[in-house]
């Protein structure tokens, strides 16, 4: 029995892993898994308790997400395997990428890093100060909520927060505290032992009040920089008027600039 449930289309030798983000799901790669699953096994787990379910009552933790991917992934016999996260899915990504020996390339879709190891103990004490003075569930609610911009995309930021506050708080909160101590002790040194060719595509950014905003491309974003320190080669693309889930936004977008990267690296074969 699987620990976790997974999409699982086409028949390449080659794989692009989909990783949603937190309290998300992989319907919000539809339309990249319709789009790429002709030339790539298209893989998208739903992580561990965002369906309600945690097999074995494992760690609600970045690492153990990341172990179920891989766990996956060693049951098949892919020649390469292009990993995509999005929001803590780039975490997961980086994570899964520094675990397995055929990763070919990373794409990190509007990520983050809520501190690094001399904030950590500042940053834990104000989210934990935050759910003193708020409902969890209210706090899901406005942080989803922020995550669009225009009303065009309103029954997709209802059903999106619907989502999230559905998913047992029991799993959600203690990945949330986790996550926060991952980004201060443990995606740096990650990112130091990859060698890979990565694709940032970042649509939003966070202020200095922590909440989420567009970005525009004369803007020094904290999270691109960070993945710049470790590989100067990165491809690096902005996309501006837009908000964080970008895949479900912009999908026609997403698709032929990650084709574009793809191709540029030799990384895909379309006929």
């Amino acid at each position: 029995m699987e620990e976790i449930q997974f999409i699982e289309k086409g028949e390449s030798k080659d794989c692009l892993l989909l990783i949603h983000g937190f309290c998300s799901g992989p319907e919000d790669w539809d339309d990249q898994i319709k789009f790429f699953c002709a030339d790539f096994t298209i893989l998208a787990p739903t992580l561990r308790g965002h369906d309600g379910n945690n097999y074995k009552n494992r760690p609600m933790s970045i690492e153990q997400l990341s172990n179920d991917c891989v766990k996956i992934l060693n049951t098949k016999s892919f020649n390469r395997v292009v990993i995509a996260g999005h929001s803590m899915g780039t975490r997961l990504a980086i994570d899964i990428a520094s675990k397995i020996k055929n990763a070919a390339g990373l794409i990190l879709v509007d990520g983050s890093r809520f501190c690094d190891y001399e904030t950590y103990f500042e940053v834990l004490s104000n989210f934990e100060n935050s759910l003193k003075q708020n409902n969890y569930q209210s706090l899901l609610k406005n942080m989803f909520s922020s995550m669009f911009f225009s009303e065009s995309y309103k029954k997709d930021r209802d059903r999106i927060v619907k989502r999230a506050i559905n998913i047992p708080e029991r799993y959600s909160l203690p990945l949330r505290r986790n996550t926060i101590w991952y980004d201060s002790h443990c995606v740096e040194n990650n990112l130091k032992s990859l060698r890979l060719p990565i694709l940032v595509i970042q649509s939003t950014k966070i202020d200095s009040k922590s909440a989420r905003c567009m970005i525009n491309k004369n803007d020094d974003i904290y999270y691109v920089n960070f993945i710049n320190n470790f590989n100067k080669n990165n491809d690096i693309v902005l996309l501006e008027n837009t908000g964080h889930y970008v895949t479900i936004e912009k999908p026609q977008w997403i698709n032929e600039t990650i084709l574009s990267w793809l191709i540029k690296l030799k990384l895909h074969f379309r006929k």
